[in-house]
């Protein structure tokens, strides 16, 4: 009964449009009047849910990740991918897809990048003959790198979630299919242009402008590697990590690039606690709904009846991923990975599965939401910015999300593609 309410509620007010970390919190509040504790529990489990020092390192990304998206360093990183992929076939979209692969590894965030380096490509890539509908589902899929590539903040949460996991080794996990999906939509975009696109020239660039965009481009990329680089080595934590990149992120925005100025600081730190109060009640609403479900033993009910169901791992796998495709396209990422990491986590183990190697997948799986209807995030943000309805972006998209789809298979399949690098560093035995 207790399960019953707890999701009854939280679908209704998901209809009724109610904000999700209140429609989660509510329909905790509710169910829990059907259980034998003291309501101060829910008050304590929403407390010590946030209580936790690497949810910091959240904090710390969003504001260098803010402070990078206004400081110029896309239009940077857009004049960097020029220099790399100017020359291929369908150079618009090559470097929009590049850049998007750049910004992904400095921000972690899909709609920073649709909302930055989206309304800077979109218009120039209809300029040079796409159809507007094309470079908007092309920015869209490009954007999906953003929470995948490291940092990434849905790993961050998932670390959290599941407990015992290192950030590390899931950022690690993330890179080579973010670059893999960055890859397979180059491919496309190169024999799309080959088919559909009249060949645009691009502007002849000196040695020393060259030369001079690389310089400048790289001290934005500089964050990947103080971020990366410092983990690895073991030189710093994930959360230190962020402090340090938000330090760089502000001298590099106010006193390199000096884009910002210091009088907008005040209203970028107000934006970013705005942001993160979100993120965080979010965390602390969503820890209550999940340890509720754990109350009511749910994870081992699921356990139960999938494999009394079956136990072809193959089946499972293919069952679980449908099943996250429909759920990110009706929740927003940070919920889903809040809530399901809790009840398909210890599924996923029962089958053997290393636990970085199901986070990565489900963070992959989930971010596919951010830019397919009815809740897409950043697919309502690209389409604001080219000013189309969301049907007319769907069609030309189809193809690009396919791609990566088929990215989120080999991930599932081919554990080695997500669990190399993190083994190669010491982060998983």
């Amino acid at each position: 009964m207790t399960l019953g309410i707890a999701f009854f509620c939280f679908v209704f007010f998901l209809i009724i449009n109610l904000p999700i970390s209140f429609g989660i919190g509510l329909g905790a509040m509710l169910a829990s009047l059907t259980m034998d504790i003291d309501r101060a529990t829910i008050v304590q489990r929403m407390l010590s849910g946030v209580n936790s020092f690497p949810l910091l390192a959240v904090i710390f990304f969003i504001f260098a990740g803010t402070l990078l998206a206004r400081g110029g360093v896309s239009v940077r990183l857009v004049r960097l991918a020029e220099v790399l992929v100017g020359r291929i076939p369908g150079a618009l979209a090559h470097i929009t897809i590049l850049a998007c692969m750049f910004f992904g590894g400095v921000s972690g965030s899909a709609v920073a990048e649709i909302s930055s380096i989206g309304a800077m490509m979109i218009p120039t890539m209809e300029k040079a003959g796409y159809k507007k509908e094309t470079a908007t589902a092309i920015a869209l899929a490009s954007a999906v790198m953003g929470p995948i590539i490291p940092p990434s903040i849905p790993m961050i949460i998932f670390a959290h979630t599941a407990g015992s996991v290192s950030i590390a080794a899931l950022f690690l996990a993330g890179a080579i299919p973010g670059v893999l999906i960055g890859l397979g939509l180059m491919v496309w975009a190169y024999f799309h242009a080959k088919r559909h696109i009249k060949p645009t020239p691009m502007p002849v660039l000196s040695f020393k402008e060259k030369l001079y965009r690389v310089a400048d481009g790289m001290a934005g990329l500089f964050t990947i590697i103080i971020i990366l680089g410092g983990i690895i080595s073991g030189f710093f934590t994930a959360t230190e990590a962020g402090a340090v990149s938000a330090l760089y992120a502000l001298i590099l925005c106010v006193g390199v690039y000096r884009e910002i100025k210091i009088r907008e600081l005040p209203g970028i730190l107000f934006e970013c606690c705005q942001v993160n109060a979100v993120v965080l009640f979010l965390v602390a609403t969503s820890s209550v709904f999940t340890w509720i479900l754990t109350y009511e033993n749910l994870p081992t009910l699921l356990s139960r009846t999938v494999f009394a169901i079956t136990d072809n791992k193959l089946i499972l796998l293919i069952v679980i991923n449908v099943f996250l495709l429909i759920v990110g396209c009706l929740v927003d990422l940070t919920p889903a990975v809040i809530m399901l990491t809790p009840i398909l986590l210890p599924l996923m183990q029962k089958m053997g599965m290393n636990i970085v190697h199901f986070g990565a997948m489900m963070v992959i799986n989930l971010c596919y939401g951010l830019i397919t209807p009815p809740v897409g995030t950043s697919l309502f943000v690209g389409c604001r910015i080219a000013k189309l309805p969301i049907t007319a972006v769907v069609r030309p998209l189809i193809p690009l999300l396919l791609i990566e789809i088929a990215v989120l298979v080999v991930v599932t399949y081919w554990p080695p593609l997500t669990m190399w690098l993190p083994r190669l560093f010491g982060f998983v035995m």
